[in-house]
Parts: C-alpha cells; sequence; structure tokens
C-alpha cells in the first residue's frame, strides 16, 4: 500500500494574539493592529500549550498580528516561520475599520457573520470565497511537506469559516467562540482528502 496514500498532517490551528482593534471591536480584516500586551502573553501561552505537540513548522498569515503572535511562538519554540498566502483573514471591503456597531444594522449582517454564504460585505469576500482560499492553501501546503507538525497562526473569521463544517447539522449559525490564542487540533487524511478534528 502507497505509504503517502494513508499518510496524516497533523495541524494545531490557533488565533493571533489579542490586538488594539480587537478592544475597540474594530473589524480588522486584512488591515490590522499590533498586540496589546495581554496579546503579547496569549502568544507565549500559546507557544507553551505546542511544546506537547511536537510542532516542526510554523505557519502564519502575512498580517502583522498574525506574524508578531507567530515570531513570539517561533522563539519560544526555536523554529522559523514561513509566511502562508491564502490564510490570511477574510476581505470585509467597506466594513473595514469600522466599528461593529457601525455595521450591524446593514443589510445581511447576520448571515455574513454568522453563516458560510456566498453573501459578501460590500467590495468584500464572502465566507464562502474564504473558505475555499484557506482550505485550499492548507492542502497544497499539506501535498508539499506531508510529514510535519504544524502550527499555523491564522485569524478569528479564518477559524468559524473552517470549523463550520463540523458542526451538528442542526446548527443554524457558526457562532464565534475562537478566542485570542486558543489552539484547535486537527488533522488531514491524504488518502481521502479530509479535514478531521482530533
Amino acid at each position: 500500500m502507497d505509504k503517502k496514500k494513508t499518510q496524516r498532517t497533523y495541524f494545531y490551528l490557533a488565533r493571533h494574539g489579542q490586538t488594539h482593534w480587537n478592544i475597540a471591536h474594530r473589524i480588522q480584516g486584512q488591515l490590522d493592529s499590533p498586540l496589546t500586551t495581554v496579546g503579547q502573553q496569549q502568544a507565549k501561552d500559546l507557544a507553551d500549550a505546542c511544546q506537547v505537540h511536537q510542532i516542526t513548522k510554523i505557519l502564519t498569515s502575512s498580517l502583522g498580528r498574525a506574524v508578531e503572535t507567530a515570531t513570539i511562538c517561533a522563539q519560544q519554540l526555536q523554529l522559523q516561520q514561513t509566511t502562508l498566502k491564502g490564510i490570511e483573514e477574510r476581505n470585509f471591503g467597506l466594513w473595514e475599520g469600522k466599528l461593529t456597531g457601525e455595521v450591524q444594522r446593514c443589510t445581511d449582517y447576520d448571515e455574513i457573520t454568522s453563516q458560510v454564504t456566498d453573501i459578501a460585505p460590500p467590495n468584500g469576500e464572502s465566507a464562502a470565497q474564504l473558505l475555499m482560499r484557506f482550505e485550499t492553501a492548507l492542502k497544497q501546503q499539506f501535498t508539499l511537506m506531508p510529514c510535519d507538525n504544524y502550527l499555523i497562526i491564522t485569524h478569528g473569521d479564518v477559524l468559524r469559516c473552517f470549523m463550520s463544517q463540523f458542526l451538528a447539522q442542526n446548527e443554524i449559525t457558526t457562532g464565534y467562540d475562537y478566542k485570542n490564542g486558543h489552539i484547535i487540533s486537527m488533522c488531514y487524511d491524504h488518502s481521502r482528502e479530509q479535514f478531521i478534528p482530533l
């Protein structure tokens, strides 16, 4: 039997540490703000939590808050980090930089932020588009380097959309339960081309 076809790649998804815009409830999307002191500590705690997982590679979104988190983790785990294109936060278009309260009254706000559909914010990206680019980026990376244990630093809405597929079928909304520094254990089954929560 082809060993590669039975291969599983293990990976650990984490949201970046708390940022100043997180505190202000300002939509970041593909804009950015730096980590707070709390966010820097969350990154250190994340690295500590990863010690048991024998991480061999750290992948990060290119956005500054993710890179800052990954840098702290890399220093503690004595690993290098690599930017992976396609795992950046969702492009929220004209909503980026605005306070959440400013856009909550917009048409389709609940569907855009709590479901995975083709509806997008003005000039932005739909949740379905985000999910497709994120999964494509992971699959390409895991096919290229299947034997590593990855820590992947990404973003809240990325995690919401990706993890929605593992909810019970009667769940209507995805919720938003992915806190800063939160870690999720996963694997990718190469033979079935399937993501599996651990």
